[in-house]
């Protein structure tokens, strides 16, 4: 921990040295690579609209950015933002996609609008190279395409107040090389490395989503992804515009289910503080129903509240958010008969140091038997438009976490289930680079620096690209 305290300042710093062209807004916020933030937020504070819905008969063109938002998370409110940053195209006029775009916008027009239906579909190519493996091997390669499409249909909506129904579809395949092993487990890492990976079977959230009180209460019921609601970060949280592990993406003491059946409940206290509450099935499989295992000994709960604050940095006001979280778990002895259970706690921070760079830091902790890390911190930045290139995004962020016995277990598999790996220390440092190529595409490096000696691993390092499309 005090070593994540160390490093911390220097990240705090880097992002000056990467800024040309500043200009420095006097009037607001600055929002730092977190731009779009007071867009969405003005966005979902004025809805006043006409009322609309399929069971309302009555549409009107509506200016609610669910298009706009970003896969595999469903619609969510402020104070979390999780909007990518505008980056201008390479090539602006040239685009390959833009036939099969122009055949989505008919449909949407044509068909999907007039019932208030929203969709996005999307679709991500990662590759990914490392020259060691926890079995001593030479190396691994991965080739991997995710397809996803997101829908929420809107069967009313007056203002602030709706009913809608969410549903996002995702799949994996092996592109010229088999979809598993992982490479998570393969270097000693308790989750994956490419958290854009869901599974060979084809996952589904489907859960109603219930507005009331203009808005300030959210209720959502059903088969859910929890880290969709929770412990969500400005820069270190979407595998598909940012940093790609499953390490920085969230706090690996945080043992979120795999999409089981459960609710979420979140109110605003006021546009700047944000109460979440959920509990949901421990024991899902992801790709099933969600109500597999399904029991009241068996639950993953959790609490977290939500501060957006603005502090003044070198005389400019910026934006960050702070979010305090405590969970309890319950799940399947992994090791044995019965239950076992345990609590733990994550604090969760991103904060604008500068017109066009946002730094973050999580640390976490859990009680051993049953989050695959005991503790873990990570900290890094991330920066729009290094060195006043417009079309572009990169950053860069280490995680250290201790991994558990439970941890240990995916390796364990991957290397055929007959070692057991003692628990230890794992780190991971990633950078990216992402290149907005065209209107609905992006694509750029991703290299991350893995150690974990009681994994076997020793320095291996991960080369990797990674090429997303939207329409």
């Amino acid at each position: 921990m005090l070593r994540g305290m160390k490093i911390l300042p220097m990240m705090l710093a880097l992002p000056m040295l990467l800024l040309s062209g500043t200009t420095y807004a006097q009037d607001s916020p600055g929002h730092g690579a977190d731009d779009m933030a007071s867009e969405s937020i003005d966005v979902y504070g004025s809805m006043k609209e006409k009322p609309h819905g399929l069971l309302l008969n009555s549409y009107q063109s509506a200016a609610l950015g669910l298009n706009e938002q970003r896969l595999p998370n469903a619609l969510g409110l402020f104070p979390v933002v999780d909007h990518p940053v505008h980056l201008e195209p390479i090539f602006p006029t040239f685009d390959p996609g833009k036939p099969i775009a122009d055949v989505l916008a008919g449909i949407r027009k044509a068909y999907t609008d007039p019932i208030s239906l929203s969709f996005q579909p999307m679709a991500a190519w990662t590759f990914q190279h490392t020259s060691k493996t926890a079995d001593g091997g030479g190396g691994l390669t991965k080739s991997i395409l995710w397809e996803a499409i997101s829908s929420v249909l809107t069967l009313w909506q007056d203002q602030g107040n709706y009913g809608q129904v969410v549903c996002v579809l995702q799949n994996n395949v092996g592109v010229g090389k088999p979809f598993l092993p992982f490479m998570g487990p393969a270097v000693g890492d308790p989750g994956v490395v490419n958290n854009i990976l869901v599974s060979q079977h084809l996952t589904t959230d489907l859960y109603w989503q219930q507005s009331l009180f203009n808005d300030q209460l959210r209720v959502r019921v059903g088969k859910i992804s929890m880290v969709s609601f929770f412990d969500r970060n400005a820069v270190a949280y979407d595998p598909i515009n940012g940093f790609m592990s499953q390490d920085l993406n969230q706090s690996m003491t945080n043992p979120f289910p795999a999409r089981g059946f459960g609710g979420v409940v979140a109110y605003d206290f006021g546009s700047d503080l944000t109460l979440r509450v959920g509990s949901m099935n421990s024991a899902s499989a992801g790709f099933t129903s969600g109500f597999d295992g399904l029991a009241a000994n068996r639950l993953f709960s959790i609490i977290e509240l939500d501060c957006r604050i603005f502090p003044e940095l070198w005389g400019v006001k910026r934006q960050g958010h702070l979010r305090f979280m405590g969970w309890y778990n319950s799940i399947p002895n992994p090791f044995g008969a019965g239950t076992v259970s345990g609590s733990g706690a994550t604090f969760n921070m991103d904060l604008a140091v500068a017109d066009h760079a946002t730094a973050f830091c999580r640390v976490g902790w859990g009680e051993s038997d049953v989050t695959p890390a005991n503790f873990a911190v990570s900290t890094g930045f991330g920066v729009s438009a290094p060195f006043g290139i417009s079309s572009s995004q990169t950053g860069i962020a280490a995680e250290y976490m201790k991994v558990t016995a439970w941890g240990r277990q995916p390796t364990n598999s991957y290397l055929g289930g007959n070692v057991s790996l003692p628990p230890g220390d794992h780190y991971l440092l990633e950078w990216y680079w992402r290149f907005r190529l065209t209107a609905n595409s992006d694509s750029g490096p991703v290299i991350q620096v893995v150690k974990d000696a009681s994994a076997g691993v020793d320095t291996a390092v991960i080369w990797g690209w990674r090429t997303s499309v939207s329409f």
